[in-house]
């Protein structure tokens, strides 16, 4: 089966106490469909860590990156919650600060 590929749904997200939850599924031909959640908390989102716009490519980003790293011994988690750190990073990329022009 060469050239086929393995996709990436976004199935949406869900309001939690604890924040909001990023749900995916990866269809993946040479093996079973497997679902993916990723928390970002509600405290960064109320510290403006994150814009609510950008949560879903955050987490979508971090699948697709850690898919690639996975191994048969060591797969990726189900669930996992988005830190501080990856978010900063995140920001860094793609939403640098914007230099003022006098």
């Amino acid at each position: 089966m060469r050239g086929v590929t393995m996709q990436i749904q976004y199935l949406g997200f869900e309001n939690r106490s604890r924040g909001r939850d990023y749900n995916y599924r990866v269809l993946n031909p040479k093996s079973e469909n497997r679902e993916f959640t990723f928390t970002i908390s509600t405290q960064a989102f109320s510290e403006r860590r994150v814009p609510f716009q950008d949560a879903a490519d955050i987490c979508y980003q971090k699948l697709q990156k850690e898919l690639g790293l996975e191994t048969a011994e060591q797969p990726l988690p189900r669930h996992s919650i988005i830190s501080n750190q990856e978010l900063d990073e995140y920001r860094e990329k793609y939403r640098p600060p914007k230099r003022r022009t006098w």
